[in-house]
């Protein structure tokens, strides 16, 4: 072999001398952190603004930046819960709808929404604005709405 392939095939082998040393694997990412990403891959793609995003999951334009960017972000009970019912909402309003942004910006006259649409309350900033709305798209997609 020729002295150019044995270098390039020293560059693409695996460095066993620092695994050997000890050295430290790359963080993962925690499903917190995945989640997180998840959310903000949602918000942009139903073009919230920052202040929709923060008043969903109750807390600061600080906090908010810096949990983005975290392997292993912390938030509190209610921050967790706001998280997981928004994600949950989306989910649901896609099996419904086959385009969950859609639905959550189309005005609906079902007596929850008053014929607003269902992302209007949830930016109301209310926890249970969150919940009403998962419980009337699971009692929709379950029949017994």
């Amino acid at each position: 072999m020729g002295k150019s392939v044995l270098i390039k095939k020293a560059a693409l082998a695996p460095n066993r001398r620092s695994r050997s040393h000890g050295s430290a694997p790359k963080p993962t990412a925690s499903p917190l952190a995945a989640g997180l990403r998840v959310f903000d891959r949602v918000a942009k793609e139903l073009d919230l603004q920052t202040d929709d995003r923060l008043k969903l999951l109750n807390v600061g334009r600080t906090k908010l930046f810096e949990l983005l960017k975290a392997v292993d972000p912390r938030l509190d009970v209610d921050q967790q819960d706001r998280l997981g019912y928004f994600l949950a909402i989306y989910e649901y309003s896609g099996r419904l709808l086959g385009v969950p942004g859609a639905w959550l910006r189309a005005p609906n006259t079902a007596p929850l929404f008053a014929g607003k649409p269902p992302l209007e309350k949830m930016l109301a900033g209310r926890m249970e604005n969150l919940i009403d709305t998962l419980t009337y798209l699971k009692g929709v997609y379950g029949g017994w709405a």
